[in-house]
């Protein structure tokens, strides 16, 4: 694990959306039917890993890009509202696909897909955690070198802040980075 990921649903459609695909597992007939039968066991093998689908849409743009091409599998994700983040996972994989956004977020803006653990809830106010994670964000959000260095630098890995922070990473089995 060498990065944070975080991504907001602050929204009111955003919520009903992360109650939909983050909170509870996507049936696998939905997501298959929605993705070539060539990426099929690629995605199985997601969600053996993952405990169940569980995924996040991003709209696209240049910084989206960059950042998504960063993270890499067994990286920590949070999600985030109300000033405080909500759950702790971590990344399987990544995809895009319209037709999948649309039939889970109703809109094909979020068509650049996470696909992450079974989420651990929790509520952990933003301001126990600065100066290693920020205090609110616009957005989906890398978290950035100094921020990373500096939970290295305090705790030895990203892992151990993460866990001294939100404790487990999540209920289904950790993905060895």
């Amino acid at each position: 694990m060498k990065n944070v990921f975080v991504f907001c649903a602050s929204e009111r459609k955003a919520r009903v959306n992360f109650c939909k695909t983050i909170l509870n597992p996507i049936a696998e007939a939905e997501v298959l039917d929605c993705f070539p039968t060539e990426k099929h066991a690629e995605l199985l093998a997601w969600q053996e890993e993952a405990g169940g689908f569980y995924a996040w849409g991003i709209r696209p743009g240049k910084r989206v890009l960059t950042m998504l091409s960063a993270i890499q599998a067994g990286d920590c994700v949070l999600g985030f509202f109300d000033f405080r983040y909500q759950t702790a996972s971590q990344l399987v994989g990544k995809a895009e696909n319209s037709t999948f956004a649309e039939r889970m977020w109703g809109g094909n803006d979020w068509s650049r897909i996470i696909f992450i653990t079974k989420p651990r809830e929790m509520s952990v106010p933003a301001s126990n955690c600065v100066p290693y994670l920020c205090s609110t964000y616009r957005g989906a959000t890398r978290i950035g070198a100094r921020r990373i260095e500096k939970m290295v630098k305090d705790f030895g890995t990203v892992q151990e802040f993460i866990g001294k922070t939100f404790g487990s990473l999540n209920e289904a089995k950790q993905i060895r980075s």
